[in-house]
């Protein structure tokens, strides 16, 4: 198993693109239960999107593995602060 895996959540972390990236983070575990998301680039955030990636690192972190974010953007911050995910979620780092 890899050290580390890295997964780009795109432009759009929401639900048209839930499943797409649910496999996506599926395969990420597979190869480590180091997962870092790179996020800087998402521009829009909805509940459907933050709700899976809450779930992701619930799954992580009950391995023993740890989600990491690389540069969360000020949209996916701003989403997370309003929908009361912000800590949840392990933004605070």
């Amino acid at each position: 198993m890899a050290d580390k895996t890295s997964l780009s959540c795109g432009e759009a972390l929401d639900i048209s693109h839930a499943t797409a990236l649910h496999g996506r983070m599926q395969k990420a575990l597979q190869k480590s239960s180091v997962v870092e998301l790179k996020a800087h680039t998402v521009q829009k955030a909805d509940t459907a999107g933050l709700q899976l990636v809450l779930s992701l690192k619930n799954e992580i972190e009950t391995t023993g593995g740890q989600l990491i974010w690389k540069k969360p953007s000020n949209e996916l911050i701003d989403a997370a602060k309003l929908l009361g995910l912000y800590e949840s979620l392990g933004l605070t780092q």
